[in-house]
């Protein structure tokens, strides 16, 4: 696959691949960025990932010469070559009627019932490929086909902070009440951003989630142990 980058500025680079959700290219783009980041070092401010991108914050000058250099020994570097070893996320989710505002909408353009939705929903795990949108809204790769739904034609003027929704070939999760324009089919008792933790997200880019349909008596019970501060939130 074709990738390309462009110095944005002498001390910022940004590489794009295709437009495309893809493991190949998140897992490409992680097994770059490490190599990047033990290549550099403390010369390397930042690396960030993106939909499609890999941007790349220095501390000094970077010279096109010897990042000719670099970037040509990155094309050699495959999708195999990634070492991450991603955690999976259990995300609990509700997505009885107060919840799931769009569930019916979504069954019926499917020609499913409302169970079937929250089954292939819920029966297997999500690529984190991204975070954008809003601080700690996570765009999660392999939805089921039989669940593509388009988003709205016009969005919601707000939608509850934990709204579990499809958009297009993707799901994903609101981390703050919002406008939003996806398909919501339930609603999780989490805290997905919390801006006072020095890494305020914690499932990350390459990570796994999946989600477990509950009742609304535990949505309720898990609502008020989230704020515990010894509430823990179940991965492995």
């Amino acid at each position: 696959m074709e990738k390309t980058f462009f110095i944005v500025h002498p001390k910022l680079i940004e590489i794009s691949w295709p437009a495309k959700i893809s493991k190949d290219i998140l897992f490409e783009q992680l097994a770059w960025k490490d190599f990047l980041e033990k290549h550099y070092g403390k010369k390397l401010e930042e690396a960030r990932l993106g939909f499609n991108t890999l941007s790349l914050a220095f501390l000094d000058k970077t010279h096109l010469y010897e990042w000719d250099i670099v970037f040509h020994h990155l094309l050699s570097i495959k999708a195999d070559d990634n070492t991450y070893q991603g955690s999976c996320w259990i995300v609990p989710v509700c997505y009885e009627k107060p919840f799931a505002k769009d569930l019916s909408f979504v069954a019926e353009n499917h020609n499913m019932t409302e169970n079937q939705v929250i089954q292939l929903h819920s029966e297997r795990p999500y690529l984190l490929h991204f975070y954008g949108f809003l601080p700690g809204f996570m765009y999660l790769g392999g939805l089921n086909e039989g669940l593509y739904t388009p988003r709205k034609s016009s969005p919601d003027r707000m939608i509850k902070a934990g709204s579990v929704a499809i958009g297009g070939e993707q799901t994903g999760i609101y981390p703050c009440e919002s406008p939003g324009g996806w398909q919501v089919i339930g609603r999780s008792p989490l805290s997905f951003f919390d801006i006072g933790q020095k890494i305020p997200t914690k499932p990350q880019i390459g990570d796994e989630v999946k989600f477990e349909p509950i009742s609304v008596e535990k949505f309720k019970f898990l609502q008020e142990q989230v704020p515990n501060p010894h509430y823990e939130w179940q991965h492995d």
